[in-house]
């Protein structure tokens, strides 16, 4: 499938391009894009950036020669994500990061640290809307921009800033997922989260540059789940890691 297919799809039953730019308010979207299912705009208040908000949940940011959009969604999943990500492609929109948090299957990657996929396994049924018949689209792997992604590991080699480099899996729910663990780790996945895999199919076929940046937010295989075990000291450091650390990253990649 094309991107072209998909908005002739909606010209057909009377929808253009600019309908759609509209009816996301995405008229002010700028050509670098940062995407968060569910982080806030605060992680980037601080003295050294002046936000712009453009609607509810559209923030044009602005640090010294550097500019981007920021949607904070506040949903999660494939199915909601995508409707968001797809319409970037009537925009301005170049280049994509999405910033979320994964849980961990393994337990030298701690609550706290930056995962970089290095590619997503699709366990998510929305994908399959992306293929000309609805192929399915169950465990294959999707990939993110690989030039994009080598400048992304420049920067944080460049900063010194430890990072995993590692296969992600990508489900279509939080509470079922621990039934099938066991076989998620024999696929070879070390993280586990909602949106990227869907996500780098579908910026594959909008011709946007995208990468994806996790901050582990639990460990199910040491059994601190986002329903129990996991310590203050733990989150505290998973904060600073998304507040202090993401933020410069942003940045120093964009330039």
């Amino acid at each position: 499938m094309e991107y072209s297919d998909l908005l002739s799809a909606h010209l057909k039953y009377g929808t253009t391009s600019n309908d759609i730019i509209l009816g996301k308010g995405f008229e002010e979207i700028l050509p670098n894009v940062v995407i968060a299912p569910w982080w806030g705009h605060e992680m980037f208040q601080n003295n050294n950036f002046r936000l712009e908000q453009v609607n509810d949940i559209l923030f044009n940011i602005y640090c010294d020669d550097v500019s981007f959009s920021f949607l904070e969604l506040k949903r999660i999943g494939a199915p909601a994500v995508m409707e968001f990500i797809l319409s970037l492609g009537v925009t301005k929109c170049k280049n994509l990061i999405f910033l979320g948090s994964a849980g961990s299957l393994d337990e030298n990657i701690k609550i706290g640290d930056i995962v970089i996929p290095e590619y997503s396994i699709c366990g998510d049924g929305a994908s399959r809307y992306l293929n000309d018949n609805l192929e399915d689209e169950f465990l294959k792997k999707e990939y993110p921009t690989k030039e994009f992604q080598d400048n992304l590991l420049e920067v944080l080699n460049n900063k010194n800033i430890k990072y995993h480099y590692v296969p992600n899996f990508s489900c279509d729910t939080i509470f079922a997922q621990f039934y099938h663990i066991d076989k998620i780790l024999d696929m070879g996945a070390k993280t586990i989260e909602m949106e990227t895999a869907n996500l780098f199919k579908c910026a594959s076929i909008m011709n946007i540059n995208t990468i994806a940046i996790f901050c582990i937010s639990d460990n199910t295989v040491i059994k601190k789940s986002l329903y129990s075990g996991r310590s203050e000291e733990e989150n505290n450091y998973r904060h600073k890691v998304r507040y202090e650390i993401l933020p410069d990253v942003v940045i120093d990649l964009f330039k």
